[in-house]
Order: structure tokens, then C-alpha cells, then sequence
């Protein structure tokens, strides 16, 4: 008897599972990428009220930003790797882990820098009244990023 009342408690689990999947990988919000990204961004123009000029002169300064910081962004990545082989390795190199350690504090400086210099390169492309929205946005994504608590207390 109590088994069978564990294969269907199984059975009833892996069900509810099963419904919870979207159908056919289908997936909703962050997870999809560039068009959610792209969708984000055009919104985000639109709040602004861009003028066509504006728009072009966006898209060049994306496109400058984005040549500048992929090469920082995946040598950050290689570094990260690297370090945690070290620091899963059997034999742990101190000296080497504290190089490896300098180095993604360069890159991820360099990343600031970077993403400061185009943060500041957009916001010159705006009128007064599109800054304050601007700023507003962007004070918005500079904070801390959320992880799901939030700023509960208790």
C-alpha cells in the first residue's frame, strides 16, 4: 500500500513538472535574448521620443561601444575560467591565483571605463528633457542587480 501511494505521489510531482514547461522550449522574458533586448531598447526610444538623427547617432555609438568592449568582455570571461581551474585545482599556486586576480580587476576596470565613456557619450546626444528620463533609466540599471529578495527585512 505504501508504495503505491509513493508511485502516484511520484507520478502526480513529475506531472505538475511536466504542465510548469513551456510548450515546445518555448520561453518568456530575459531568457530570450536578443529580442528581448532589442524589444527592451526600442521601448526604451520610444520613452525618449528619439528623432531620427538621434536614432543613427545611437546605433553608431552602440555599435563603437559594443567593438570596444566584446574583446574586454571575453578576455574577463577567459580570466574568470582560468581562475576558478586554479582554485579547483589539487595543487593551489597562490602567486599565480593573485595574478589571474589583478588581471580581472584590469578588465573589469577597463569594462567600467568603457561603459562610463558611452553611458556619458549617449547622454550628450540629448535634450534636456530626454536626460532627465535618461538619467532616471540609468540610475535604475547601475545600482545593485536584484536577485530575486529584493530589500526584505526580517
Amino acid at each position: 500500500m505504501l508504495k503505491k501511494v509513493f508511485i502516484i505521489g511520484m507520478v502526480l510531482i513529475w506531472s505538475v513538472g511536466a504542465w510548469a514547461q513551456p510548450p515546445n522550449g518555448e520561453r518568456k522574458g530575459p531568457s530570450q535574448g536578443g529580442d528581448f533586448q532589442k524589444q527592451r531598447a526600442e521601448q526604451f526610444a520610444e520613452r525618449l521620443e528619439l528623432t531620427e538623427e538621434q536614432k543613427v547617432k545611437f546605433d553608431e555609438e552602440k555599435v563603437r561601444f559594443h567593438k570596444e568592449s566584446q574583446p574586454i568582455m571575453n578576455q574577463l570571461r577567459e580570466k574568470k575560467a582560468r581562475l576558478q581551474t586554479l582554485v579547483s585545482s589539487d595543487e593551489v599556486k597562490r602567486k599565480e591565483i593573485d595574478q589571474v586576480i589583478e588581471e580581472i580587476g584590469t578588465l573589469e576596470t577597463s569594462l567600467l571605463r568603457a561603459r562610463t565613456n558611452h553611458q556619458i557619450t549617449s547622454r550628450a546626444m540629448l535634450t534636456d528633457k530626454q536626460k532627465v528620463i535618461f538619467d532616471k533609466h540609468s540610475s535604475r540599471r547601475m545600482g545593485p542587480a536584484p536577485h530575486g529578495k529584493g530589500d526584505r527585512k526580517g
